[in-house]
């Protein structure tokens, strides 16, 4: 009977969906205008920890993530700018920016190509929070590791960022691109 049982179990918990870990990192580029001229920085993430839910075949069914940026991180190679992008941003108030998935993977599927193409996630800036959609290109993905980027557009006025005017005639435009370059290591078997 006590083998019986424990083969019963061993099935059981075989059968059971699995949660895998990746440990994450990248960078992002972020890009706008001004009445002059484009203008462009960079940020890195802080490293970050993936949690993807599988169901019984080994299909990722569930994404939880939390992804920051360090406000004092972003840097346009250009220190005036700099202060000024930081004093817009409140820095000192809201020094961190926030993406957090809570995704079910049927939302980040593209059903005709079977591959990632969209990642839903709620930003956080400036104590606000924002519902955005990224598009994922340069999907690669092996057991162990995966690589993407992740294109997506913000409003500096939908996101409550004023960024004063520069000698009353140099302004920056509302959109501001960003592209991510992600890397994933799952750290989990």
């Amino acid at each position: 009977m006590k083998v019986l049982l424990f083969a019963l179990l061993a099935v059981v918990l075989q059968s059971q969906a699995a949660t895998t870990q990746w440990q994450g990192g990248g960078e992002i580029v972020f890009s706008g205008t001004s009445t002059l001229h484009s203008w462009s920085g960079k940020v890195k993430t802080e490293p970050f920890t993936a949690m993807v839910a599988t169901n019984d075949s080994g299909q990722p069914t569930h994404l939880d993530a939390k992804v920051q940026v360090k406000v004092l991180g972003m840097d346009t190679a250009e220190p005036d700018r700099d202060v000024n992008m930081r004093k817009a941003m409140n820095a000192t108030g809201f020094p961190l920016i926030t993406a957090t998935m809570n995704t079910p993977f049927t939302q980040i599927m593209d059903p005709a190509s079977k591959q990632p193409a969209y990642l839903p996630f709620v930003l956080e800036l400036l104590g606000k929070k924002h519902q955005v959609v990224g598009h994922i290109s340069q999907w690669k993905a092996t057991d162990k590791e995966a690589t993407f980027d992740l294109n997506f557009d913000l409003s500096l006025k939908d996101c409550g960022i004023t960024v004063p005017s520069v000698l009353l005639v140099i302004r920056v435009g509302d959109t501001i691109k960003l592209h991510a370059s992600i890397k994933l290591v799952r750290t989990n078997d």
